[in-house]
C-alpha cells in the first residue's frame, strides 16, 4: 500500500479534539468486542495520509447494525463525562439521521446552512446494513429510502440544507417548495428516524451479498460488496492503529476513483466550520 510522504503537519483545533473523541469510541469498542471501519473520507485519510486528510474537517467509523445498536446501549454510561451520544431521537436538538459522539464544549461554528449553528467536535456514526441485490428490489428499496433521506432534510431545512450546494434542478425545485411552505414545521424527525431505519433493517446484514451506510453523502451509491470490507485490517491514523475495511484499494475506487490523487483546491469537500471567537 502506498501512502503520499508528506512533512509533519499540525493538527486543527477541530481536528484534534475529534481525534480525542475517535479514541474514546474505539476503547469501548475494544472494551466491548463491537466490531468497527473507519470509513469514508477518513479511510481515504489513513490509506494515503496516515491520519487527516489536511482539509478534512470531521472522522466517519461505521458498524454493522448488531454492534451499533450494541454501542447505543452502552454509550452513554461508558464515554467520559465530556462527552454524548446524539442520535436523531433528540429530534429537533439532532439534525441528521447519522448517529453522533460530540464534545459538550461547544467551541465551533458550522456554517454550511441558513442557520449557523453552535457546535462541539463530532465524530459520526454510520451503520452497516444490508442492501438488496441488483433488480427491482433494489430501485423499489432506493425509491423508499430517498423519501426518507428526503424528508428528514425537509424536517431540519434550517441547520441541514447547504444552499450554497450545485444539484440537478428537482433537488433545487425541492429546496424551493420547502423554503416556501416551511414545511420543516409540519414535519416530525424522530417519526422520519424511525420508519427510516425500519427500512434499513429490512435486509439482513448477515445474510446480504451487499451492503451500505444509508446515511452517507452517495446514496444509494453507498451499497459494496460486502466482500470489499471482510473483517478489517489495522491501518495507521495519526498516532493509533485503526480498523479498517480490508480489500482498501477496491473500496476506494468504487468511492473516489483515482484515490491517490488529491482533488482540486475548490473540490475538497468542508463542512466549514469555524472556531467560536
Amino acid at each position: 500500500m502506498k501512502t503520499i510522504s508528506q512533512p509533519e503537519h499540525k493538527l486543527s483545533k477541530l481536528q484534534e479534539a475529534e481525534l480525542a473523541i475517535f479514541k474514546e469510541f474505539i476503547r469501548i469498542c475494544e472494551a466491548n468486542g463491537l466490531k468497527y471501519y473507519i470509513w469514508g473520507g477518513s479511510f481515504l485519510g489513513a490509506v494515503r495520509h496516515q491520519g487527516f486528510i489536511p482539509w478534512d474537517d470531521d472522522i466517519d467509523v461505521a458498524m454493522p447494525r448488531k454492534d451499533f445498536e450494541r454501542f447505543l446501549e452502552i454509550a452513554s454510561e461508558q464515554l467520559p463525562n465530556d462527552m454524548y451520544l446524539s442520535t436523531y431521537k433528540r429530534g429537533a436538538e439532532h439534525v441528521t439521521l447519522v448517529a453522533q459522539i460530540f464534545d459538550k464544549h461547544k467551541d465551533f461554528v458550522l456554517n454550511n446552512a441558513a442557520k449557523k449553528v453552535k457546535t462541539g467536535a463530532w465524530v459520526d456514526i454510520l451503520v452497516i446494513d444490508g442492501a438488496p441485490n441488483p433488480g427491482i428490489g433494489r430501485k423499489v428499496f432506493g425509491a423508499r429510502y430517498m423519501y426518507y433521506r428526503m424528508l428528514n432534510q425537509f424536517a431540519h431545512f434550517d441547520e441541514i440544507v447547504n444552499l450554497n450546494k450545485k444539484r440537478p434542478w428537482y433537488e433545487n425545485a425541492a429546496i424551493k417548495f420547502a423554503q416556501i411552505t416551511k414545511i420543516e414545521k409540519r414535519l416530525d424527525p424522530v417519526k422520519i428516524g424511525d420508519n427510516f431505519h425500519r427500512l434499513l433493517k429490512t435486509n439482513s446484514y448477515e445474510q446480504s451479498e451487499f451492503i451500505g451506510t444509508f446515511m452517507g453523502a452517495a446514496k444509494m451509491g453507498e451499497i459494496i460488496p460486502k466482500t470489499f470490507i471482510g473483517e478489517g485490517k489495522p491501518y495507521k491514523f495519526e498516532d493509533i492503529i485503526v480498523n479498517g475495511p480490508e480489500n482498501y484499494d477496491e473500496y476506494l475506487k468504487h468511492f473516489y476513483g483515482d484515490y491517490m490523487t488529491p482533488p482540486p483546491v475548490d473540490e475538497r469537500n468542508r463542512h466549514n466550520v469555524t472556531v467560536r471567537e
